[in-house]
């Protein structure tokens, strides 16, 4: 058989719509936060130019108010705006449904195969529970929701399949496609950390260097010291708000146990091994994006 390819389409709208909301709050949660930090090491320079000029200090004083207001304004945006909520929440819905997609359509628990409930009316009920408890975010989905398919067609056809034939397109599409996110997700992770702490260190070198400059001609005109030590506290900030080297260690550690519960699959062979394998795989998944959740509200 020809493995089924399963594509973010192939799932839930609710999936799609949750995923997109939250997609696109991380990125301009992110682009707001570089901006404030960008905004506040600019300030930083300009008062790095201590000219005797007065028509150049009224300059740079009425630039740096400027540029302050605009810093203020981002903070202001990224407080009201709730974009880091929307991330996370978009982002645990998303997962959610994701999860119990794939119990649907590999006959597992509470979809399984012999069930008396219809599948279908168990996992609609189930979205329709979920999106009832996040009122607030349900507002933000649209109405892509109500007119796009809960069920895909793809969904289906994978559920209709023999019992081997599911349990290799969710070891395919599912077990090792997270370990190899996980993986690589690690390993991007832990070189942005060692990048951003070099980038510190420079930073804090040229202060250094710096204030030993000052010091040795105390009537030079610039004074980039302050700008530098702000330039190592923004990189520090940025650090802080991706927690490259937390989540370096928690992908790690996801990808490692999804390696063990691949090799685990060999086991299954029948209805209910692969119903408690797929459900002992979901929760191993989903205990690792709690804890994403619990550092990100942090």
């Amino acid at each position: 058989m020809s493995i089924e390819k399963v594509t973010n389409d192939d799932l839930p709208a609710l999936f799609q719509a949750a995923d997109k909301v939250s997609n696109v709050a991380q990125s301009q949660f992110a682009w707001l936060t570089a901006t404030q930090l960008g905004l506040c090491v600019i300030v930083a320079i300009l008062g790095s130019f201590a000219l005797s000029s007065a028509p150049h200090k009224i300059g740079l004083a009425i630039a740096s108010s400027v540029i302050l207001i605009l810093a203020i304004v981002t903070t202001i945006l990224i407080l009201v705006s709730n974009l880091d909520k929307d991330w996370y929440e978009g982002r645990a819905i998303a997962e959610s449904v994701r999860s119990k997609a794939w119990c649907y359509m590999t006959g597992s628990e509470p979809y399984r195969i012999d069930t008396k409930v219809p599948a279908e009316d168990l996992f609609i009920s189930f979205l329709s529970s979920l999106l009832k408890s996040r009122e607030r975010f349900a507002s933000r989905l649209g109405g892509r929701v109500a007119i796009e398919q809960q069920i895909t067609d793809k969904m289906r056809r994978i559920r209709n399949l023999l019992l081997e034939d599911r349990k290799t397109v969710y070891l395919t599409e599912r077990i090792d496609n997270q370990r190899r996110w996980y993986s690589n997700k690690a390993e991007g992770s832990s070189k942005s950390a060692k990048k951003l702490f070099g980038a510190m260190i420079v930073c804090q070198v040229f202060a250094l260097i710096s204030a030993i400059v000052i010091v040795r001609w105390p009537e030079s005109p610039v004074n980039p010291t302050g700008a530098f030590i702000n330039l190592a506290i923004a990189f520090l900030a940025w650090l802080q708000m991706k927690k490259h080297q937390q989540l370096a260690q928690s992908y790690g550690s996801a990808a490692q146990e999804l390696n063990f519960i691949y090799a685990q699959s060999s086991q299954v062979r029948t209805e209910e091994e692969l119903s408690t394998y797929v459900t002992d795989s979901e929760n191993a998944i989903a205990s690792e994006h709690k804890v994403w959740l619990a550092r990100r509200s942090q």
